[in-house]
């Protein structure tokens, strides 16, 4: 029988609770979403640094109309008209992911499901990074700090949402615990139950992000190779291997919708394209660990933060600070390491400190991530700066685990059950500074009526497309743009989806990957339009000959399309010169506009 002296006590959910509405609260902070009103808007739209943001709303949207199915061939039918755009070139490994958003779509909104996917990535990050600092005997207080600042990452308040499947970070606390059990003694037990948990984790991650697989596998390897050189342990080596071995498998599976497409319609080299040039601006620098977000709360470090940016060469992707706490816990490893060496204690230097040197060396702006591309070819890690996120990650637990245990020492002569309160006010202290460093500040009242503006112009303008076209009309789109990464001048890579994420029926000849010689066509009606066409200077207007204009009109109406749609950012005369030369050729109908001003859509009647 169990006396009440010797029971353990039960653990409490309060701290993980309050540790979920904290976060919870902050993140509705940092949106300004109150509302149901302010749910529903997405939280950035045509920003240009944000402009990745139209494709992944596109992506949901699909995969919300089970057109994107995991593992299974990628085809859109309202888009690539006149055939259907196939997405399956791109080798996207977060299938998964990706399909949980869309159910999100379908449950509350395409705009509302994106937000909820956004808040459950912070709070599954901080829910996850509890548990695992807890799990390796961090005191509740270090835990939440810890959890806190990690589920509040500057990196995934950066990457959302355009970047949401880099933002959703949740799994990473899991790979310390798999680096933990590799890198110390007696290494990773074959078919122990630890062994099982880090094969798991490795076929979750394998089945995610790439470039955190990536990370998983690397400093995997590295602690296993530890293990082999230290004790010649074999078997702990084996086991290392073993997780890589398995994300690989799970990184393959995620893959066979490409591979098996490649096999049936041949490779398409032009579909991925990573210029080595982005490994050298994208790569990890140091001093980005330290400069603060431009939308921090601070004017004096958002307006150095704005400053650093017009001058700097070469930006990161405003994602790799690290946050007050996170540069002190930071600071304090690199502190305890150089210690540890000066003194001649080199086997003391936390293995924390050499994960940490690992990933500034292998994906530092010149380090050897960029070595090895430019040997090989290999440039698919071409942003160097998220691994920035690790580091955190890192540094987080190791110093939520020493203060914990000097905590722990501290106390062991006060009576049992008795916490110093000053350690609680200091994790307390440590918070606050969390939620104000960490937390960017909303929106503002300008910037969230420009997004509801847009939106509700985008809406209105497809809107009266599908009304004054037939069901399932096609509609050709100019400027003719490659899809994907290709941003035509004036316009943003993905820009040619905004009607299609209000659509119903109509189908736009953007969206088919390119690479193929099947959508060598469009550039081709495009040229024969503006054939012979000369810029009138006085007037500031593209000068289309009318038989150029007749001949690509019975083009495009033999291919079976019933509308041009006109992004007039994307021509110096705004379009002008197209919408006078259709009229000419007999389209007196005016041309639809949206309100904002910058699409115009020609019906062919």
């Amino acid at each position: 029988m169990v006396t009440h002296e010797t029971a353990k006590p039960r653990p409490s959910w309060a701290p993980f609770v309050g540790l979920l509405a904290v976060v919870g609260m902050a993140w509705c902070a940092a949106n300004g979403i109150w509302t149901a009103a302010s749910f529903v808007l997405p939280t950035a739209y045509l920003d240009p640094e944000k402009a990745d943001v139209v494709h992944a709303v596109a992506l949901i949207k699909a995969t919300a109309r089970g057109e994107c199915t995991p593992i299974g061939w990628k085809r859109v039918q309202q888009l690539g008209a006149p055939g259907v755009a196939d997405w399956t070139d791109w080798p996207m490994v977060e299938d998964l992911l990706t399909w949980a958003f869309g159910i999100l779509a379908r449950m509350f909104g395409l705009f509302a499901g994106l937000n909820v996917a956004m808040l459950l990535g912070n709070l599954l990050a901080a829910a996850t990074y509890y548990g695992v600092a807890r799990h390796l005997d961090c005191r509740p207080a270090w835990a939440f700090t810890a959890a806190l600042a990690f589920g509040l990452a500057p990196f995934i308040f950066a990457q959302s949402p355009y970047h949401i499947t880099c933002a959703w970070v949740w799994h990473m606390p899991l790979f310390l615990l798999v680096w933990r059990w590799v890198s110390t003694d007696p290494g990773l037990v074959p078919k122990s139950w630890q062994y099982w948990q880090a094969c798991g984790i490795g076929f979750l991650t394998g089945c995610l992000n790439p470039y955190f697989t990536n990370a998983l596998c690397q400093l995997t390897l590295l602690g296993g190779g530890v293990q082999w050189l230290r004790n010649r342990s074999r078997a702990a080596f084996l086991s290392a291997l073993a997780v890589i071995g398995v994300a690989a498998l799970a990184f393959a599976l995620m893959n066979v919708d490409t591979w098996t497409y490649k096999l049936v319609h041949g490779p398409n080299e032009g579909a991925l394209v990573r210029e080595y040039k982005w490994l050298e601006i994208y790569g990890l620098k140091v001093k980005d660990l330290f400069i603060p977000p431009v939308t921090h709360r601070s004017d004096a470090l958002a307006n150095f933060s704005k400053a650093h940016r017009q001058v700097a060469p070469l930006l990161d992707e405003g994602a790799s600070y690290q946050g007050i706490v996170g540069l002190a816990c930071l600071a304090w490893l690199v502190a305890t390491s150089i210690r540890c060496m000066i003194t001649g204690r080199e086997k003391n230097v936390p293995m924390e400190a050499w994960q940490v040197l690992w990933i500034v060396l292998m994906f530092t702006t010149g380090g050897l991530n960029a070595l090895f591309a430019a040997t090989t070819g290999f440039t698919m890690f071409r942003g160097g700066c998220r691994y920035s996120i690790v580091i955190l990650a890192i540094t987080l637990l190791w110093a939520a685990r020493r203060l914990s245990a000097l905590q722990t020492e501290a106390e062991r002569t006060r009576p049992a059950g008795t916490t110093d309160w000053r350690w609680l006010a200091g994790a307390g202290i440590a918070c606050l500074v969390i939620l104000w460093d960490q937390v960017p500040r909303p929106p503002t009242a300008e910037e969230t009526a420009t997004i509801a503006r847009q939106v509700t112009a985008d809406r209105e303008f497809t809107e009266k497309m599908e009304a004054s076209l037939p069901e399932a009309a096609m509609i050709f789109q100019m400027p003719v743009m490659e899809f994907p990464e290709s941003p035509a001048p004036g316009v943003p890579p993905y820009d040619h989806f905004r009607p299609y994420l209000y659509s119903k029926n109509l189908r736009y000849s953007f969206g088919s990957m390119k690479g193929r010689d099947r959508e060598k066509w469009q550039p081709a009606v495009q040229n024969k339009f503006f054939d012979g066409a000369t810029l009138d200077q006085q007037a500031g207007v593209i000068r289309v000959k009318p038989e150029s204009a007749r001949a690509a009109v019975d083009e495009l109406k033999r291919l079976g399309f019933s509308a041009i749609y006109v992004n007039r950012n994307g021509f110096p005369d705004r379009g002008r010169g197209i919408e006078e030369a259709l009229l000419e050729l007999g389209y007196t109908k005016p041309p639809l506009r949206n309100a904002t001003g910058d699409l115009a859509c020609i019906i062919l009647e």
